[in-house]
Order: C-alpha cells, then sequence, then structure tokens
C-alpha cells in the first residue's frame, strides 16, 4: 500500500508540485498521528488510568531499599531520555516559528506583497490571508495548533517510554534479587548435616525465592499490559515513521542549497528518528533484561538446593527463557532491529522519488 501512494503522486503532479507534496505530507501525517494517538487514548482511558496510577504507586513500592538504586538508575535514564525528546520539539518548533518572520524581516521587498510571506507549515490560503491582520491570525493559529499535538505526542510517547525503561528497572532488580541468593546457598552449604541452622537458612531461601516469584509475575502482568495498551499507538507510529522519515529526507536533499527550508526539514527529521527510537530502544532494553533473568537464575548454585527449592529455581529459568516484548500491532516486535528495518522502508521511499527526479 505504501509503495502505490508515491506512484499515484508521482503520476498527477509535476516535478514542481512534489517538493509542496512532500512538506504538505511530512506536516499532515504528524499532525494525524498526534491525533490518531489522541483518540486511541480517549478510547482506552479507562485501563490506561489504572496503568498509569498503578505504574506510579504500587510498582514502586514492591522494590526493597536494598536493591532501590537499580530501579532509581533507569528511572533517571527515563527522565533524561524524556528532557532530550522535550529539546528536540522545541528546537523543530523553534526553527518552523522563526524562520518565515526571519525571512520577511530580511527581504528588501514590500511587505506588503503577499508572495514573500510563508507560513511555519506549507498550505493554501486565500491571497487574503496574506495581507494583515489575517495573515497574523493564521500564523498564530498554526502555531497553536502544532503546540497542541507536540505536547500530546510527548505525552504519550514520554508515558510508554518510561513504562518500559521502568520495567527494565524492576527486571535488573529481580537479577540482583537472584544473585544476592548466592550468600544464603553459600550459607547453606558450609553448615554441618544436623546443624539447627540449616531449617532456618532454608526458610530464608524459601522466602526469598517466593518474593522473586511474586515480583517476576506481577512484572510480567505489567508487560502484559504495556502490550495490551500501546500495541495499537506503536503500530500508528511505525507505519507513518516510515513515511514521514522518506518525505523529510526527501526535502533535505532538494534544499541543501535553502538555509532555511534546510534547518526546518532537518530539525522535523530529528524529532522523527527520535519519536522511533524513543520505542525501540528502550523495547531492545526490555528483552535483554528480561531474558537475563534466565541467566542469573541459572548462575547460582540451584542444584546445592532440596528438591523443593531446586524446581522453583527451574521454572524461573524456564519462562525468563521467554523475553518480555511490546509489539506494533502485534505484528512487529519493536526493538533496534525494527528501527533498522522501517530506517530501510524509508530508504527505499527515497530512492523511488530520487529516481523520479532523475527521470524528470
Amino acid at each position: 500500500m505504501f509503495i502505490v501512494i508515491p506512484q499515484i503522486i508521482m503520476i498527477y503532479i509535476n516535478w514542481n508540485d512534489l517538493n509542496i507534496v512532500m512538506e504538505t505530507g511530512s506536516t499532515l501525517l504528524t499532525i494525524l498521528l498526534a491525533a490518531l494517538k489522541s483518540i486511541v487514548w480517549i478510547f482506552n482511558r479507562k485501563n490506561l488510568e489504572f496503568f498509569i496510577e498503578f505504574m506510579l504507586t504500587d510498582y514502586w513500592k514492591i522494590i526493597e531499599t536494598n536493591v532501590f538504586e537499580y530501579l532509581q538508575e533507569y528511572a533517571i535514564y527515563a527522565k533524561n531520555i524524556t528532557k532530550g525528546y522535550f529539546i528536540s520539539m522545541c528546537n523543530a518548533l523553534l526553527f518552523f516559528f522563526s524562520l518565515p518572520i526571519i525571512e520577511i524581516l530580511t527581504k528588501n521587498e514590500n511587505l506588503n506583497n503577499f508572495t514573500i510571506k510563508n507560513f511555519p507549515f506549507a498550505a493554501s490560503y486565500p491571497i487574503i490571508f496574506y495581507k494583515f491582520p489575517f495573515y497574523e491570525i493564521a500564523y498564530i493559529s498554526q502555531i497553536l495548533a502544532t503546540s497542541i499535538c507536540c505536547l500530546m505526542m510527548l505525552a504519550i510517547d514520554s508515558l510508554i517510554a518510561t513504562a518500559l525503561l521502568h520495567t527494565c528497572g524492576h527486571f535488573t532488580v529481580l537479577k540482583e534479587n537472584l544473585k544476592n541468593l548466592d550468600t544464603y546457598i553459600y550459607d547453606l552449604t558450609n553448615l554441618k548435616t544436623n546443624s539447627k541452622h540449616i531449617n532456618k537458612n532454608l526458610y530464608e531461601i524459601k522466602t526469598q525465592i517466593i518474593y522473586i516469584i511474586k515480583h517476576h509475575q506481577l512484572v510480567l502482568w505489567f508487560c502484559d499490559n504495556m502490550e495490551k495498551n500501546f500495541h495499537l499507538i506503536l503500530f500508528l507510529q511505525a507505519i507513518t515513521s516510515s513515511l514521514i522519515i522518506c518525505f523529510v529526507g526527501f526535502q533535505i536533499s532538494i534544499a541543501l542549497t535553502e538555509r532555511s527550508k534546510f534547518l526546518e526539514s532537518l530539525s522535523h527529521l530529528i524529532v522523527s528518528l527520535f519519536q522511533l527510537l524513543l520505542f525501540c530502544f528502550p523495547g531492545d532494553i526490555l528483552i535483554r533484561q528480561s531474558f537475563n533473568i534466565s541467566i542469573a537464575a541459572y548462575s547460582i548454585q540451584w542444584y546445592q538446593l532440596p528438591t523443593f527449592i531446586k524446581d522453583e529455581i527451574c521454572m524461573i529459568i524456564l519462562r525468563s527463557q521467554r523475553p518480555s516484548f511490546i509489539t506494533a500491532g502485534k505484528l512487529y516486535i519493536m526493538h533496534l532491529e525494527n528501527f533498522t528495518a522501517i530506517l530501510s522502508t524509508a530508504f527505499s521511499y527515497f530512492m523511488m522519488l530520487q529516481s523520479f527526479n532523475t527521470e524528470a
């Protein structure tokens, strides 16, 4: 379907209009993506309210003090990624909002000439909208509409990335708790056969394993809820990202001599790449950290334990060999391999547009 769309565009427009179509198309896709994400969020708001409340309260309280630093490390990581995403968005908006005004102020032509006035985003308005005060009204309306869309995407995308990294922190805590079992097992193996401390030590090991299993089940439940609540949003993201990256990349390739257009397109491309990486990179960490539970469980001296405890460790190992992940529409797993696949698709579209440019 996405190969047919660029071909249809090529058939019905000439080369002079193609740049405008690419610019308008990338903008409309970005706004449409924000709107669709919001619609999905609204229809699923009851489940998401419970999900967010749980993540902000009980999901933190189950961590013991001695291993809380591992969860806090990923929380700081999520905070820094959110800041980077916010800065990249502000940078893009700054270029889009300021460059048209700078162009007007630096040109020597009469400012009443509507032909030299541009808007932050390409749009087709009646001639009267290029004169005072309609030009200013339309300009401000574009700023407000775009800012609202960016805030919606920032809130939704940051929440998903934070939930993913928060869960990675929980898997790290589980891994450390499993490693700590080795201390109890070492003490158990050094005790004499008839020592009265053996039962006490076994009870402590059993208690720790029960806690680890409950924690592990809770984290797996949280992963299932992430997949249930976010898979449709990620599907929309994966579909539109390939087209947006293609369109914006094409704008950059034909605007190398126009500084303002080049800066606008480059800032838009950075945001688009960051937005996609915001899901794929934490998704990749989630897969590795969830699988590392099986490695951590297998690395301890579980074979020294009695059978009734050994079986529980084996169950943890078996379950952890199937890593947790989130998908885009239950079709594509969100990890770095999928990130490169989307870039490859976008590059294919880009080369098709470039070939049309050569033929024209």
